[in-house]
């Protein structure tokens, strides 16, 4: 009886485990396929802007970044070199703690219900600080902002884009300011003035011609 009873225990024991792992590789499947659809969707938006010049941060390049929350992160050198600079970047939109008109949230590659139920990779996630609010949307959106990236241990995301236009382009400012030295600055200040104050304040001096040349007749040198 005891032998029949083990036996029972052992089959549904099994049967149990058949039904876990059956229902995990569907949970997988499906969770992979969801994935699939929404990278797809995102391509779509980055295909868009990018045929109408907005340059964009790839995925991919935040995907080389290393650490955890613990340690700090380590930026590869091409991110390093965006930071404090004018960047722009599609993702999905996941609140922090703010569900509607929102200034603050977190920017993703694929959508993501809870951040503690199915927390992702710190390097996925981008923190958004927008200059003005706006409503969380569930399709792919563009974010243009100034990139700042957050070195040092135990930070609460590892990068923030400030400042932050919602589905709107930034452009870098990588033009450098004109500098004119002083000398240039007080005879292009003073040359314009007396330009305002009228005619014959600066009147050329008439040309002296070279040896040889003979200037061209006028109209009126022709009829005469």
């Amino acid at each position: 009886m005891r032998r029949r009873a083990k036996r029972d225990l052992m089959t549904l024991v099994g049967l149990v485990v058949i039904v876990a792992s059956v229902v995990g590789v569907n949970g997988y499947l499906r969770r992979a396929g969801l994935r699939e659809h929404y990278e797809r969707m995102r391509a779509v938006v980055e295909a868009k802007h990018r045929g109408e010049g907005v340059a964009l941060i790839e995925w991919n390049e935040l995907h080389q970044v290393q650490g955890r929350r613990v340690t700090g992160a380590i930026f590869p050198d091409s991110l390093k070199e965006k930071d404090g600079r004018l960047v722009n970047i599609v993702g999905f939109m996941s609140p922090i703690d703010q569900f509607r008109n929102v200034s603050e949230f977190m920017l993703l590659p694929v959508p993501l219900v809870c951040y503690f139920c199915d927390a992702p990779p710190m390097r996925d996630i981008i923190e958004v600080k927008l200059r003005e609010p706006a409503n969380m949307i569930n399709e792919p959106v563009l974010i243009g902002g100034r990139l700042q990236l957050h070195e040092g241990p135990r930070p609460l995301f590892f990068y923030t884009i400030e400042d932050a236009l919602w589905n709107e382009a930034v452009y870098d400012d990588e033009a450098t300011e004109q500098i004119t030295e002083q000398q240039h600055r007080l005879h292009l200040i003073e040359g314009f003035d007396e330009l305002r104050r009228g005619p014959g304040m600066m009147d050329e001096p008439e040309e002296e011609l070279l040896p040889g040349y003979t200037p061209p007749e006028t109209l009126e040198d022709e009829e005469e």
